[in-house]
C-alpha cells in the first residue's frame, strides 16, 4: 500500500453525520458521469434518504474515505438478513484521486467491514458491454481480478433504458383488457385490501406458495410491501402502480410497479412486473405495464426515459421489454471474493 492510501481515514456514513454525508453526495455526484446512460442522474434526496432506509430485509454499512479533509473514496455494503453475504453497492475513488491504491485499500476495508458484520463473501455486479452495444469500461473487471474477485456462478442481468421520444409504445394506446379482468391503479402506499396479495406475488414472482404462508397474521403478511413503502417514502420516491383483478374470484391476478425520484424528472425506473402462473398466457403482463405507463404520464408529464432490469434467464419478459421499445444497454456480471483473502 503507497503513502496515499496509508493516510486514508474512513468515517461511518451515518445519517446523522451531515458533513460526512454531504461529502459523499459531493464524492458520488462528481464520478456519476463515468458510465453514461448507466443509470439516472443522482438524486440529492434519494441518496440522502437511502442513507436512513435501508432496502427491506437488510442492513447498511458505509464509509467515507478522507485524505487531507478531503472525501477521496466510499464503500457500502448491503447486507441482507441472514445471509453469509456483503454486496458492495459502492466502491469508488474520486476521479482526480485514481491510481494511488485508494480503490485497492477500499476493497481492503469492504473485507474488514464484511467480516465485522460475520460475513464471509463479497458479492457485486459488474458492468460488461453487451455485442453491439454501448461501450463499457473493463476497468472495473480488472480491478476486481486483481485482488482475487472472480465471475460466479450467480444469475446474470439486462439492463435496458426506453427513449420515449424515439419509441412511444403506448402512442396507440392500451391494449383491451382480457376478458374477465380488470384493472385496478393506486400509488405509493397499496391500499389495505391489496396489501397481502401484493407482497405475496411479489415474493413468490407468482408462483405457488408454501401451505404455511397464509398462516401468519395479517400485518406480518403484508409487512413486505409495508416495508418497501416506508423506504420509498423514506427517499421521497413516488410510484405507481397498475393490478389487474380476476373478476371471477376477486383475486389480484398480476401488478407492475414504477417509481421515481423527486430530482429527475424525466426519468422512470420500471420495478417488477409479476402475473400469478395461474393467470399467465392472456398478454397481462403487457397490458399491465402500458396502462401503468399511461398512469405515470398522467402525473408525471414530463418523463421521457425509462430504466428497467431483468435477469438474463427472464427472457419472455426481456422480449416483452424489447417490443414494447427498450434496448439492452449493458449486461450485469455478478462476482464475488472471499472476506477472508487466501494466503
Amino acid at each position: 500500500m503507497n503513502d496515499t492510501a496509508a493516510d486514508l481515514r474512513f468515517v461511518p456514513l451515518e445519517a446523522d453525520d451531515v458533513p460526512t454525508v454531504d461529502a459523499w453526495l459531493r464524492l458520488t455526484t462528481e464520478s456519476a458521469e463515468d458510465v453514461p446512460l448507466s443509470a439516472a442522474p443522482h438524486c440529492a434526496a434519494d441518496l440522502t434518504g437511502s442513507v436512513r432506509f435501508a432496502p427491506p430485509d437488510t442492513s447498511l454499512a458505509g464509509e467515507v474515505a478522507f485524505l487531507d479533509g478531503q472525501a477521496v473514496g466510499a464503500l457500502r455494503l448491503v447486507l441482507p438478513d441472514g445471509a453469509p453475504v456483503a454486496v458492495v453497492d459502492q466502491l469508488l475513488t474520486a476521479p482526480k484521486e485514481r491510481r494511488q491504491g485508494i480503490g485497492t485499500a477500499l476493497f481492503r476495508r469492504a473485507r474488514s467491514l464484511a467480516a465485522e458484520h460475520g460475513r464471509t463473501l463479497l458479492v457485486a455486479d459488474v458492468v460488461q458491454a453487451l455485442p453491439g452495444g454501448p461501450a463499457r469500461h473493463e476497468g472495473p473487471a480488472a480491478f476486481g481480478a486483481a485482488l482475487g474477485a472472480t465471475v460466479s456462478d450467480g444469475p446474470e442481468g439486462v439492463h435496458q433504458w426506453l427513449d420515449l421520444d424515439r419509441h412511444d409504445p403506448s402512442a396507440g394506446g392500451v391494449p383491451e383488457v382480457p376478458a374477465g379482468y380488470r384493472l385496478r391503479r393506486w400509488g405509493t402506499v397499496t391500499p389495505d385490501e391489496l396489501a397481502i396479495a401484493v407482497s405475496e406475488l411479489g415474493q413468490s414472482l407468482g408462483e405457488s406458495l408454501p401451505e404455511t404462508w397464509g398462516e401468519g397474521p395479517e400485518a406480518v403478511r403484508a409487512s413486505h410491501v409495508r416495508r418497501y413503502e416506508r423506504m420509498r417514502v423514506g427517499r421521497g420516491r413516488r410510484a405507481y402502480h397498475v393490478g389487474a383483478v380476476h373478476e371471477a374470484t376477486g383475486e389480484l391476478a398480476g401488478f407492475t410497479s414504477a417509481s421515481k425520484t423527486t430530482g429527475n424528472p424525466e426519468h422512470l425506473l420500471q420495478g417488477m412486473t409479476v402475473v400469478a402462473s395461474a393467470h399467465r398466457g392472456h398478454g397481462l403482463g403487457l397490458v399491465l405495464k402500458l396502462a401503468n405507463l399511461a398512469h405515470v404520464r398522467e402525473y408525471e408529464p414530463r418523463v421521457r426515459l425509462i430504466e428497467t432490469a431483468n435477469a438474463d434467464s427472464n427472457r419472455p419478459m426481456i422480449a416483452l421489454n424489447q417490443a414494447m421499445g427498450f434496448v439492452p444497454q449493458e449486461r450485469l456480471v455478478s462476482w464475488e471474493a472471499p472476506v477472508a483473502p487466501a494466503v
